[in-house]
């Protein structure tokens, strides 16, 4: 039973063979080679029970002395398995007796009896205590279901691995899920899922017992094509690295996929055609073969009908390569079904297109669910009623019903309603403010109407923040930024990242027990009422566990709070797209999506946990010494909803000059501003490892997380197409080589529409502003609505979703190094590990110079804050420049450690 990794599973070969034996449309000689095959696979495993079954169906023929045979080695071989388990249970260990299960496990796996199969399997369950091996026992009975097309099994054992790995698993195991889950889908007929799970797994695929890696790829590009729209296709598999070095192996699929994306018809006719037969063929494909083909029809008609208004049945047909009337009877019968929005006129022989408009669906959205409000709030207000042929109920209960169900239809509404009434007020405040500023001509005076308009709008917006909460808080760690916002949002904003309202501890309690499946008092010698903090999706407790010394940080998630969140970021999508089309020429609504999809993983806290554990493992196999802490997570206390880690003690680094006022040093010294700078350097070189050489790196460096952190929910595993194209994007900002940047910003797909002169010098301009942590030169704060703005002169049309990740940490750790008083450049200090990045990805031919921790950090400073500073000399210290302070015999630093009181930065940062 168990296979060689990069070897499919024999039994699952064996299926798809007797699925060709029994396939209409396969030869009779192809027949007789396949039942030669299948009856040698059933003599080397002795399959007892498959061979009956074949031989009841008239597929083999019925050889008594084979049968007899080989039910004698069964006989035999289940005496000698039952003899071990015996022998386990008396003289050796849990593993071993274990060991001895599994194999009678496999053994009835083997020989294709399913139902003793699955019968053992549930004995060796009851004798693992690992999760995964556990999860190890599920992946069987997986191949169990694939293999006789058990739906019900499969989809009860995916459900059963997901509950495991709540309870704990690893990275490898969780990613041979998604191909597992996606191969369900897949003959499930669920399309759509099935490819987002194939592309999620395309990068880390391991999961050769399914299928070849090439048979993936197939999988992977036909549902992709019917799933994708046209921009993500080309991001996730046109130019997906993975994908171009295998696709060119199977035949006609390369020119399935690029003839639909360069519109090339009539090549993907031919194509298509040259396909039909493997999708035909293939074992979990076969069952929707005409649904797919009528889906593929589907994509590519409404692709050609989407450039024209009306366009001519006959030049319709010449792109294709068909006849006239194949394309009518054609698109007559996807139009009567409803695929395609066109009409077709006979008589003048041309197609018409309706398309819905796309900018009335809102609308139209909101006033069919408006009217289905209406209607229940009308039915609810006839509970009120009292009918005499009901018993009569309190009024208080049946008030405080209704009232509970209007509370639950109304809160998406009247949030909505408050974000845009208060959205709409900032705007149209700042839009009229312009034109009144305008008319003046001092401009001391401009700048002190506009310190006046930046202060009431910073009220107003910390007003929207503070009373709606949810995602709005990560809104204002967003545009609260000392290198994006006035001085007054930031003074406003910056009191909000780490003061969420809490969550009484009544809720909490419930959440709790709810997710650990015990109650406080059995699992906490000492539990804090009060939180140490709150953030938008969680708050953490600090406690001490039963038995132990030392104490942990419960981090629990807000109730409810997922919901509310979605329906504030769909709001900010509406209103992205408005602000896209009249003030902020980026592709803002691209943004808007990534965050989405990131937000939406920070409501798994095992997710965050593995994380943590994968950042942990990487910084210290890459450092001497780790230039940030990561807590340990208690593996066996981390939930969906709620996890516990570590305590380590530390402060904001927002009160980093407070701390060091404490000490006796004066914070505009030279010796604050040498520990300034090696905070920033620790905590950027930290970045530059994680987005350039492994590209799975935390996405939320605010000044909230920094050693003070509850949140390590965002994370981000960039794919290396844009890790390798965001290198080469730092090198060209470091050596200041705008074709450079250029060339990167089209690898990266970021397009741009210039609208200078100067469009090269403005682009690089634009791309420092973007993804560096040092302002362009003569720049103090950035300005995204001033018409000398790069983003009002280059354009930014498209955007890569998945990009935004690195450029949010790019503007945070901005962010954190204006409020510290340093214009630091991260693109010069990432310039060597993006060098090392290209050189091993073959981009290189020779590195011009090499990394090393210690040449960029003195080691002393290799970890920040709680710190303790000894100074003999006192009265001289602000005088001694920063090399002789570090290097000084008479001036030392006991103990610089970079902690968090919660989780601590990026993975301690944070």
């Amino acid at each position: 039973m168990e296979n060689q990794e990069g070897t499919q599973q024999p039994h699952l070969v064996l299926a798809h063979e007797l699925f060709l034996l029994t396939h209409h449309d396969v030869q009779d000689i192809e027949k007789v080679r396949l039942k030669e095959e299948v009856l040698t696979a059933i003599k080397s495993d002795d399959m007892v029970p498959l061979y009956e079954t074949l031989v009841a169906e008239s597929l083999l023929e019925k050889d008594q002395g084979l049968l007899d045979s080989m039910r004698a080695k069964n006989e035999d071989e289940l005496k000698n398995l039952d003899e071990k388990i015996a022998d386990a249970e008396e003289n050796l260990g849990e593993s071993e007796v274990r060991e001895a299960h599994l194999a009678k496990s496999l053994f009835y796996i083997r020989i294709g009896d399913k139902d003793k199969a699955l019968e053992q399997l549930k004995v060796t369950e009851g004798k693992t205590v690992a999760v995964g091996q556990r999860m190890d026992l599920v992946f069987y009975t997986l191949q169990l279901g694939f293999f006789y097309m058990d739906f019900d099994l499969i989809s009860k054992s995916i459900d059963k691995a997901k509950n495991l790995f709540e309870e704990g698993g690893d990275w490898e195991r969780k990613n041979r899920l998604k191909v597992y889950e996606g191969l369900f889908c897949l003959s499930a007929r669920n399309f759509k899922k099935a490819a987002d799970l194939f592309l999620d797994s395309i990068s880390t695929f391991t999961t050769y017992e399914l299928f070849p890696y090439d048979t993936f790829i197939f999988y992977t590009v036909l549902t992709s094509i019917i799933s994708l729209d046209r921009v993500s296709l080309k991001q996730k598999v046109v130019d997906a690295p993975e994908i171009l070095t295998v696709i060119g192996k199977i035949p006609h699929l390369s020119e399935f996929l690029n003839s639909l994306y360069d519109c090339q018809y009539k090549s993907f006719f031919s194509a298509f055609a040259g396909l039909t037969e493997q999708i035909k063929l293939d074992r979990y494909l076969h069952p929707h073969f005409r649904y797919y083909m009528r889906e593929v029809r589907t994509v590519v008609y409404s692709q050609f009908l989407e450039s024209y208004k009306s366009v001519t049945i006959e030049a319709m047909a010449k792109a294709f390569g068909v006849t006239v009337e194949f394309i009518d009877l054609e698109l007559s019968r996807f139009i009567a079904a409803g695929k395609l929005h066109c009409k077709i006129d006979k008589v003048a022989g041309v197609l018409e297109t309706n398309r819905p408009d796309a900018k009335n669906a809102l609308y139209q959205a909101t006033i069919k669910q408006g009217d289905f409000l209406l209607n229940r709030i009308q039915k609810l207000s006839r509970l009120g009623v009292i009918n005499p042929c009901m018993p009569e109920l309190p009024p208080l209960i049946m008030n405080t019903n209704i009232q509970e169900k209007l509370s639950t239809q109304f809160r998406p509404w009247q949030r909505s309603f408050q974000f845009w009434v208060r959205a709409a007020d900032i705007y149209t405040g700042y839009k009229v403010f312009q034109l009144r500023v305008s008319l003046v001509k001092d401009e001391e005076k401009q700048e002190a109407m506009w310190e006046g308009q930046h202060e009431l709008a910073a009220e107003k917006i910390y007003a929207m923040c503070s009373d709606l909460g949810g995602f709005f808080l990560k809104v204002a760690q967003i545009i609260g930024k000392p290198d994006l916002a006035p001085a007054a949002w930031v003074r406003r904003l910056v009191t909000l990242y780490d003061r969420a309202p809490a969550t009484p501890f009544d809720a909490v309690k419930l959440v709790l027990e709810k997710e650990l499946g015990r109650s406080i008092e059995d699992i906490f010698e000492r539990f804090d009422v009060e939180p140490l903090g709150s953030a938008s999706i969680a708050q953490v407790h600090r406690a001490r566990l039963k038995g132990d010394k030392s104490d942990v940080v419960v981090k629990v998630q807000h109730p409810g709070v997922q919901d509310l969140m979605m329906t504030d970021i769909h709001n900010l999508q509406a209103f992205a797209l408005y602000m896209q089309k009249t003030d902020i020429k980026f592709d803002l609504f691209s943004v808007t999506k990534e965050m989405e999809k990131q937000i939406g993983y920070e409501f798994d806290f095992t997710r965050e946990a593995n994380a943590m554990e994968r950042i942990r493992q990487f910084l210290y196999k890459n450092n001497k010494t780790s230039p940030v802490l990561v807590p340990r997570v208690l593996k066996d206390m981390v939930s969906r909803r709620a996890f516990v880690m570590e305590y380590m003690d530390g402060i904001p680094i927002l009160n980093l000059g407070d701390e060091i006022a404490k000490r006796g040093i004066n914070p505009g010294g030279k010796i604050a501003a040498a520990a300034k700078q090696n905070i920033l350097k620790s905590l950027t070189l930290a970045y530059g490892q994680m987005i350039l050489k492994s590209g799975f790196f935390h996405a939320d460096p605010h000044p909230g997380n920094i050693l003070i952190c509850k949140d390590y929910g965002q994370v981000k595993d960039l794919p290396d197409k844009l890790r390798l194209g965001y290198a080469n994007l730092v090198l060209a900002i470091a050596d200041g080589d705008p074709i450079r940047a250029a060339e990167s910003y089209r690898e990266l797909g970021i397009d741009t529409l210039s609208k200078c002169e100067n469009e090269m010098q403005e682009l690089f301009r634009l791309a420092q502003t973007m993804f560096d942590t040092k302002l362009p030169p003569g720049v103090a704060m950035l300005q995204p609505f001033s018409e000398d703005s790069s983003i009002k002169k280059i354009s930014v049309e498209t955007f890569p979703e998945e990009l935004y990740s690195v450029l949010r940490t790019v503007h945070l750790l901005r962010g954190l190094s204006v409020g510290l008083g340093i214009n630091y450049s991260c693109a010069e200090q990432w310039r060597p590990i993006a060098e090392q990045a290209l050189y091993l990805a073959g981009r290189l031919k020779e590195l011009c110079c090499t990394l090393s921790f210690s040449n960029c950090i003195n080691a002393k400073l290799s970890q920040i804050l709680s710190f303790q500073i000894q100074i003999s000399r006192p009265s001289v210290a602000d005088e001694v420049s920063s090399g002789d302070y570090f290097e000084g015999s008479d001036l030392a630093i006991h103990e610089l450690s970079f902690t968090s009181p919660y989780m601590a930065p990026v993975a301690t940062m944070f």
